[in-house]
């Protein structure tokens, strides 16, 4: 069984293989993670390996991708035609147009990742349990913007972010059963924010 880190570890190699095509090398799992000790990424990936979950191999990143998870994440298409418009409120008339929307222009970019939904604390805006968010590597946010916020330098969490007026920072969920976690400022690491979400049904 893997622990709460192991597993963050995992999500986050599977998010950067299905965003780039590739393994992420140690380094790119540690910044995507906000650890900064290459070493801890590597004790890591080796438990992953032990766990089955990664194979281990020869090179810059040490493991590779079983071909399970491969053949889960196929790459996205170039491009899927724009075929019209569609009403969520008030029927519209539906008309076929001629443009493509390319998912790539979407949603990557420079410094940009995906991270897998766990959990329901942003449920009341639409954000659920197995979605993938779209985040934008930054170290700094605005007051209600949704950010992936390292807590302690342990725990990374999706909420939004509010600097209350004492000086400490308030993490607050989507999900009116919860209650907003409220922390020094610095024990509140800012590591990205949330620019873009999709899911598959």
């Amino acid at each position: 069984m893997l622990t709460r880190r192991q597993q963050q570890i995992w999500d986050v190699i599977q998010s950067l293989y299905a965003r780039n095509g590739y393994a992420p090398t140690l380094d790119e799992i540690a910044l995507a993670c906000g650890i900064n000790t290459r070493s801890t990424i590597h004790q890591h990936v080796q438990a992953l390996i032990r766990e089955g979950r990664l194979q281990s191999t020869e090179g810059k990143r040490a493991y590779r991708m079983p071909e399970v998870v491969v053949a889960r994440h196929p790459q996205l298409p170039l491009g899927l035609p724009l075929a019209g418009r569609i009403a969520a409120g008030k029927p519209i008339e539906a008309i076929t147009g001629k443009d493509e929307i390319n998912p790539s222009d979407m949603f990557s970019g420079n410094g940009r990742y995906v991270l897998e939904v766990r959990g329901e604390s942003m449920i009341d805006i639409g954000i659920m349990d197995g979605d993938f968010v779209v985040i934008q590597q930054q170290d700094s946010a605005r007051n209600g913007d949704i950010v992936v916020a390292l807590v302690e330098r342990e725990e990374a969490t999706l909420k939004r972010l509010y600097r209350l007026a004492d000086g400490r920072i308030e993490l607050r969920p989507e999900n009116s059963t919860m209650q907003p976690m409220v922390y020094p400022a610095e024990s509140v690491q800012v590591q990205g924010k949330m620019v873009g979400l999709f899911r598959s049904y």
